[in-house]
């Protein structure tokens, strides 16, 4: 259906099927085949004449009569501009065709003839019927040729809008990641921990991802995954022996890309709300690829604290986030699973990388 689509707004191809559909009308007449091999060689150059009248309406009533008449007067004064221009057009071919080719003799006895008999006056032009056919045709095409325009232009309007939406989405990434690390320094520096220093060149490493990674479209999987280690390293540094971790990363992630920042809210989800209570606290991740697939099956699953303790009324801006970036992204392609179950919170993720 792409390439079909992509056949039917290419204006070369375009041009290339009117030119052809021409030069086949205009030269049926060598094609059919006489029934009549006298009339035909009397007639053969007048039903090329006529076919010419017909081309004229054609474009005259696609690129004039329907957008300057039918769109902007209506109906009434579009058939009435219409038969107008039908006569017109039907009085010329008949009147050119006296003066440019005169009817010589033509036997009585011939029979199977399709136009009018040629002694009579106007004779050899095209049939009413074929002029409606033609204006029928015109019609359409014009009207298929706006539909196929507004639809383009919606499309592309609907995807600016869903450009500034992402946009919007990854600008909000950033602001969003320093809020939840500056709390874990925080901490650190609140113990007058000597894991401080380190810390800050952790968070270093990770800016630096930040800044020039989640900019882009698409990066490799394995660059992710590495961010998603250097976060939970971070976080080790902070939670010590109270950090509970087990984590399960496919080998093989060479090949595949990924939306930036698209699997850390959901870390940074677990630690925010998992880590309240450290005797219970415990963190599961794992990363699987299927590479016959190309599926990446993504699990986070963290003890979170009742309900009643929750008290921070922005929590789960970066799971929202997210939610909607994959909705943009990654439409049909994935499936996103949340539940709670003994206050434990999983998160199972499903996203075809192709």
């Amino acid at each position: 259906m792409k390439r079909l689509s992509g056949w039917t707004s290419n204006k070369y191809i375009i041009c290339a099927v009117h030119v052809l559909f021409w030069i086949l009308l205009l030269l049926f007449p060598y094609f059919s085949g006489p029934d009549n091999p006298i009339y035909f060689e009397h007639m053969k150059y007048r039903m090329i004449f006529n076919h010419s009248f017909v081309i004229i309406l054609f474009y005259f009533n696609a690129y004039y009569l329907f957008p300057f008449i039918y769109r902007k007067k209506g109906w009434l004064i579009y058939i009435i501009t219409l038969a107008g221009t039908v006569a017109l057009l039907m009085y010329s071919s008949a009147l050119l065709q006296q003066y440019l080719m005169p009817f010589h003799e033509f036997p009585e006895h011939s029979r199977n003839i399709p136009f009018d008999r040629p002694h009579r006056p106007g004779g050899g032009a095209l049939p009413f019927p074929i002029y409606i056919f033609i204006i029928g045709i015109s019609f359409s095409y014009r009207l298929i040729t706006d539909n196929t325009i507004e639809e383009k232009k919606r499309k592309e309007q609907e995807t600016e809008t869903l450009k500034t939406e992402l946009n919007f989405l990854r600008s909000q990434i950033s602001p969003h990641f320093m809020f939840n690390v500056l709390n874990t320094l925080v901490a650190l520096a609140r113990k007058k921990s000597d894991l401080m220093e380190p810390s800050l060149i952790q968070l270093s490493t990770l800016m630096r991802y930040v800044l020039y990674e989640s900019n882009h479209s698409r990066i490799p999987l394995s660059r992710e995954v590495e961010y998603l280690r250097n976060y939970i390293d971070l976080q080790a540094l902070r939670f010590g022996d109270d950090l509970n971790l087990e984590m399960e990363i496919s080998e093989n992630l060479d090949g595949f890309e990924i939306e930036p920042m698209l699997l850390i809210p959901f870390v940074e989800n677990a630690f925010k709300h998992g880590m309240v209570n450290s005797e219970e606290a415990s963190l599961v991740i794992r990363i699987h690829i299927d590479p016959v697939a190309s599926m990446l099956f993504f699990k986070v699953e963290n003890h979170i604290a009742p309900m009643s303790n929750s008290k921070d009324p922005h929590s789960g801006i970066g799971l929202k986030n997210v939610s909607r970036r994959l909705q943009l992204l990654y439409e049909n392609k994935y499936t996103l699973n949340t539940r709670i179950q003994h206050n434990i919170f999983t998160t199972n993720l499903i996203i075809e990388l192709r």
